[in-house]
């Protein structure tokens, strides 16, 4: 089986370890991997881990309008018919292929076009990663005009709901992303350390952003050598820096361009914050639970793994008050608060494993019509 794995900007950088765990276990798998990622990102950026080794990466440029996207999704064609021709055909246990690829797979809501585009002139089955609960009208109204060719992802409990909801029920697959987790074996608001916060999310909603800012800067005035970290993009949509100065944050706030991306330092943190409730999946969430850290975030019905007291602590309203009220007392109760870390990785351990996300994902792709199985 080959499959396309297609990132647009956001997932090549921000859930770059996302995308490349799939490709692993993809490979593992027998599964013959292309990671397409847009020219413009650098390279260090576009070329995962696993690169030349588990996966072949190909260079696309992103295109807004048709007629360029049509140009694109060709140029983009003949490389991997090219890359076809130069290796061995894949046996499977339907017989063998001759397509440049089987399955086109997209992250991300700006490659869809793009992605069914390309599925259209490969010949290939197209699977969409419905990663946001924007996407689920537009996905739901997709497989109504393109049923056949289409499976839609959900990776989470409550966007399948809704896409079924919606009326896209036959073309839904549950694929739950996961991350790894090892043993605990970090010590959860240990006293006498230096707190850490990290603020990551989007930045659209700039009051959100606001208020869960001034209540963190509300709760931690009893810890003044707490460390505040935020995504920069985040930080200047929201304006968060202004806000920093005026409450008087400088000294210890500090922005880091893409710090999604930068997991090795983000999960040092003791909490990770979470204004945006838009029905976005992250695997950073999941990643913090891993690693226990304690999540805190604004109430979102889209996101299942967010439960208030087993695994985050959750902010019912985007208040600065109860941002407040929720902070102050994950640091006064570490206890308290390491018992729900402990369960946030325990529900990783169980449910939200990498290896099931491949299983997951396999299964989708064999219930595609004319999909090889991998040898």
């Amino acid at each position: 089986m080959r499959v396309l794995i297609l990132a647009d900007a956001f997932f090549a950088t921000r859930e770059r370890s996302l995308v490349s765990r799939l490709e692993v276990g993809l490979a593992d798998e027998g599964v013959r991997v292309i990671h397409a990622v847009p020219d413009a990102l650098p390279a260090a950026v576009a070329s995962l881990p696993q690169a030349n080794v588990f996966s072949t990466t190909v260079r696309y440029r992103a295109a807004r309008f048709g007629i360029a996207r049509k140009a694109v999704a060709r140029r983009l064609a003949d490389t991997l018919r090219v890359l076809e021709e130069s290796t061995p055909q894949t046996v499977g246990g339907s017989g063998t292929t001759t397509r440049a690829v089987d399955v086109v797979h997209v992250f991300g809501g700006s490659s869809w076009p793009l992605g069914i585009e390309l599925s259209r002139l490969l010949g290939a089955n197209l699977a969409l990663e419905v990663w946001r609960a924007g996407l689920v009208e537009q996905a739901a109204h997709l497989v109504t005009n393109n049923a056949a060719a289409t499976t839609l992802m959900a990776p989470d409990a409550a966007i399948e709901r809704s896409l079924r909801a919606a009326g896209a029920k036959p073309h839904v697959a549950s694929a739950p992303w996961g991350v790894h987790a090892g043993p605990l074996r970090r010590e959860i608001l240990p006293e006498g350390k230096t707190r850490c916060a990290v603020i990551v999310g989007s930045g659209r909603d700039a009051r959100a952003f606001a208020a869960a800012l001034e209540g963190l800067a509300r709760a931690s005035r009893e810890q003044p050598d707490m460390r505040i970290f935020c995504d920069a993009h985040a930080a200047r949509r929201a304006g968060l820096w202004n806000i920093a100065k005026r409450l008087g944050l400088l000294d210890r706030f500090a922005l880091i361009e893409e710090i999604e991306s930068r997991r090795d330092l983000l999960l040092h943190a003791d909490i990770l914050i979470q204004p945006d409730a838009h029905g976005e999946q992250r695997s950073i969430v999941l990643d913090a639970f891993a690693s226990g850290m304690i999540v805190v975030a604004l109430l979102d019905p889209m996101v299942s793994v967010l439960s208030d007291g087993l695994t985050a602590r959750l902010v019912k309203v985007p208040d600065s008050g109860e941002w407040a009220s929720v902070i102050n007392d994950v640091l006064i109760r570490p206890e308290a608060s390491a018992i729900i870390a402990k369960q946030a990785h325990d529900f990783i351990k169980t449910t939200r494993r990498v290896s099931d996300h491949v299983k997951y994902v396999l299964g989708a792709y064999a219930e595609m019509a004319d999909v090889p199985l991998p040898a």
